[in-house]
């Protein structure tokens, strides 16, 4: 795996020497009241990829730290409804030992007495 990890790390150097080589025309950048000197295009190019990678992490984290509180929510909710249950099913236990120590009668008109 490692082979194939960094074949593909070299083709994306190569890539981007390659399109640096290949665009060396020098650009002003002006932005509001900024203005740059005279820099080559496959920098600007290169910086507006940062900065979207940037904005692309910022996202992400944001969209991660949600999730994370959703989580939290969800297993205290599992957990609150886990104790329920168990709170159920120990009554149920108790009644039905109540129950189960007095005699019922059945259909045929005879008398069980249930085993525990």
């Amino acid at each position: 795996m490692w082979i194939v990890r960094w074949t593909f790390i070299a083709l994306v150097i190569l890539v981007v020497l390659g399109f640096s080589l290949q665009n060396t025309q020098m650009v002003k950048i002006s932005f509001w009241t900024w203005h740059s000197g005279e820099i080559p295009i496959y920098l600007v190019m290169y910086f507006a990829f940062a900065a979207g990678m940037l904005v692309f992490l910022f996202v992400a984290l944001v969209n991660h730290f949600q999730h994370q509180t959703q989580l939290r929510r969800c297993r205290r909710e599992i957990k609150r409804l886990q104790e329920e249950l168990d709170r159920i099913r120990t009554i149920s236990l108790e009644e039905g030992l109540e129950e189960g120590l007095t005699d019922t009668p059945s259909q045929g008109g005879e008398t069980r007495t249930a085993q525990i």
